[in-house]
């Protein structure tokens, strides 16, 4: 009996001894080993994109090249201003209206029996610039009223300091070629008056005679 006692209590320090090692079935058990090569290993590190940077130079200086450049506007209005400055305004042929235009002689009596053929009125330019004269117009106006009237053409200058010649009833190239073209004379031998004007209407001069 004695040695069966001893047994069991033998037996019963065993497995008290065996308790005090059992570990609980979700803890892990790490040797010296594992715990040192876990010590050493450094932590993960971070990854960060960064764009290349011939990306970022050549967007910059894209931009600052951009930024430099003059606009549309600025180039027309410098190419507008060097073209205005190259090229002056024309200068005018024509003066105002009526400058320089007058009646300057009346031969009313002519030479040619009844017709008179070759009466004329001179028209003169006393400006020193050539005067367009298209349109101008010229009647006697001895009555008051406007009576037989020329009209100078379309195109007809008259060069400055000169004068041309309204013949009644004859062309004289060298005088102008310019006639009235009346079959009977129309500058009275008693005196008389005559007008001219401009295309508008304007009166430029007017020319009043009287016999001899």
């Amino acid at each position: 009996m004695k040695s069966a006692s001893t047994q069991t209590l033998a037996v019963l320090l065993f497995l008290q001894t065996c308790n005090a090692f059992l570990v609980s079935p979700r803890s892990r058990i790490f040797t010296t080993s594992q715990l040192h090569v876990a010590s050493s290993i450094p932590p993960p590190i971070e990854q960060v994109k960064v764009a290349p940077s011939t990306t970022v130079t050549h967007a910059v200086s894209q931009a600052t090249s951009t930024t430099n450049l003059p606009s549309q506007k600025d180039l027309a209005e410098k190419v507008g201003s060097k073209s205005q400055a190259a090229a002056p305004a024309p200068k005018s042929t024509n003066v105002a209206s009526g400058s320089g235009i007058s009646i300057s002689d009346i031969h009313y009596n002519g030479d040619v029996p009844r017709t008179e053929a070759d009466e004329y009125i001179v028209i003169s330019n006393k400006s020193r610039e050539p005067i367009h004269v298209s349109g101008y117009y010229m009647y006697v106006a001895t009555t008051g009223t406007q009576g037989p009237t020329f009209y100078f053409p379309k195109g007809t200058v008259i060069k400055g300091g000169s004068s041309v010649r309204v013949y009644t009833n004859e062309i004289h190239k060298e005088s102008g070629g310019y006639s009235f073209g009346s079959g009977k004379a129309i500058w009275s031998n008693n005196g008389g008056l005559g007008v001219i004007k401009d295309s508008k209407g304007k009166k430029l001069d007017e020319y009043k005679y009287k016999p001899n």
